[in-house]
């Protein structure tokens, strides 16, 4: 940014002889103080990597905080010059610095105007569409209602469960929650979210490896020391969690075998009987490699997700966005399951939510948890 004089003032120096002088504007103090980068990083013009790209940093470079997005996992930075003036102001993601330990993200100011994604560097129409999505939704006001029939139907809303295929059966998905040991480290504002859910996350009878959107109907996929006779994989968990909140990703096993408006219509049936026993379902995209098979069908397949979300008003989380920056788009090595942090708790003081695909989506999965706590269950009850 430069600084330049009024016009009057310009020219009152030019008539005297004196040499106007321009320059960078200063930077003013940072609000939450001075951290370091721990790795080459880009830094872009805003939260996500769609964004126009500025510069590049290295680690040992010291950089101030200025804000972050809505999430915390992406920071705005700014690195002055020796003179204090204004060298590099962007956008990094929260794991390429080295946090101090005081810094909270409660207390850092969130940028509320900048979306996740700039659609228009995109060249792919399908692919602007998918970026246009936000990572993280609003919870809409029929969230409420949906809550309501719940507790009438004897639904706990402290009870959490995932819907889906091997990538919900994961253990390293939703369930580490349950533990005493979790270190949120800069997110403390997810504290609350954490402690209120966090307990009853655990294994579940509607996750399980090979699961479709067929499957999950089928009682010949349901677990028999759990479930009835008869009983499908999806009503055998909500009867026997009453839940108040259901995880739901489908789509890396269904490209392989069902077209995409059959996998819609199934979508759409999930969705339907989780609302009709009072749970709130949010639905989730999956994140894809476009170096490998199936790279098409992802991208069909997740607009369909979305279009679910928005036909039924629910809530949705974008992993496929969020995890685009992440190395191997946050795959493990067979380019379809999430890559897990190899830590049996939560922990988010070392960046490992820009590293790791289940890292990144546990996070998500909080955020999204908070905003439910927030604008659902204590303004219903309270």
């Amino acid at each position: 940014m430069l600084r330049v004089l009024p016009r009057l003032c310009l020219l009152l120096l030019m008539v005297i002889g004196i040499a106007p002088i321009i320059a960078q504007e200063a930077a003013p103090a940072s609000p939450t103080g001075q951290t370091v980068m721990n790795r080459t990083a880009i830094v872009y013009a805003g939260p996500g990597d769609t964004f126009r790209q500025l510069g590049v940093l290295r680690a040992g470079h010291s950089v101030a905080l200025v804000e972050r997005n809505r999430i915390g996992n992406w920071l705005h930075i700014r690195q002055n010059d020796r003179n204090g003036f204004v060298r590099l102001d962007g956008w990094v993601m929260t794991g390429s610095l080295t946090l101090p330990p005081e810094v909270r993200f409660s207390q850092v100011p969130v940028n509320i105007t900048l979306p996740d994604a700039d659609p228009s560097n995109v060249d792919n129409a399908l692919l602007q569409q998918l970026y246009a999505v936000p990572v993280i939704s609003d919870v809409s006001d029929r969230m409420r209602q949906v809550y309501r029939l719940g507790q009438t139907l004897g639904m706990h809303s402290y009870v959490i469960t995932k819907v889906g295929d091997s990538l919900s059966f994961n253990p390293m998905y939703l369930e580490p929650m349950s533990r005493n040991d979790n270190d949120l480290g800069p997110y403390d504002y997810l504290a609350d979210a954490l402690t209120y859910f966090g307990p009853s996350a655990a294994p579940s009878a509607a996750a399980s490896i090979g699961l479709n959107v067929f499957s999950v109907f089928d009682p010949g996929w349901k677990r028999k020391a759990q479930c009835r006779a008869n009983e499908s994989p999806l009503a055998c968990e909500y009867r026997q969690k009453q839940p108040g909140v259901a995880f739901i990703l489908f789509g890396p096993n269904d490209v392989r075998a069902v077209n995409v408006d059959k996998f819609r219509t199934q979508m759409q049936k999930i969705v339907e009987e989780t609302e009709q026993r009072g749970i709130i379902p949010v639905l989730s995209t999956f994140s894809a490699d476009p170096n490998r098979r199936y790279w098409d069908e992802a991208v069909i397949f997740n607009l369909a997700i979305v279009d679910v979300a928005w036909q039924y008003d629910v809530p949705l989380i974008n992993l496929w966005a969020a995890a685009r920056p992440l190395p191997d788009y946050g795959l493990d090595a067979d380019h379809v399951h999430m890559k897990n942090s190899g830590f049996l708790y939560l922990k988010y003081s070392t960046g490992h939510e820009s590293l790791y695909g289940t890292s990144l989506r546990n996070l998500l999965s909080l955020v999204m948890l908070d905003e439910i706590l927030h604008t659902v269950i204590l303004e219903t009850d309270g």
